[in-house]
């Protein structure tokens, strides 16, 4: 698949530190795919998700930046004191369980859910986080590849 707007890199120690920060190891494949694609739109945006028997459709719009500077980095997304976590205000810590790593064009979030490494999507407009989060894919290759141009 073809990204657009990709920025390289500054450094595969990047995604290393920020590893180390947030405790958390992603999966190869994602490493891959920002090494290759930081801060890119896919060219194929569309997936579907499902909340009971509802299907939705979602768009891809952003993987965030590895670059510290950059403006859509992960680093300021996923400050625990940040964008992340005014949408809401939990006591028992359970949105410290996701990773943000991309979003779409309104404002939700694609994340992972660091206890069982599947890909969720979370829907900011929700006032209740049990709503707000629904499962897409296994895994980040699953999710790229359910991708389509419409």
């Amino acid at each position: 698949m073809n990204w657009k707007f990709v920025e390289p890199l500054q450094s595969e120690n990047l995604i290393i530190e920020y590893e180390e920060k947030i405790g958390y190891e992603f999966p190869k494949d994602f490493k891959a795919c920002v090494k290759r694609n930081n801060n890119g739109y896919p060219e194929n945006k569309i997936f579907y998700s499902w909340k009971g028997k509802r299907k939705r459709k979602r768009v891809f719009n952003l993987l965030f930046s590895f670059n510290k500077d950059d403006i859509t980095s992960i680093w300021k997304y996923n400050n625990w004191h940040g964008r992340f976590s005014d949408w809401f205000r939990l006591s028992d810590g359970e949105i410290e369980n996701y990773i943000v790593f991309a979003c779409d064009p309104f404002g939700n979030f694609i994340c992972y859910d660091k206890r069982t490494d599947k890909i969720v999507f979370i829907n900011h407009e929700c006032a209740d986080f049990s709503v707000a989060v629904e499962e897409i894919a296994d895994s980040f290759t699953e999710l790229i590849n359910s991708l389509k141009s419409k």
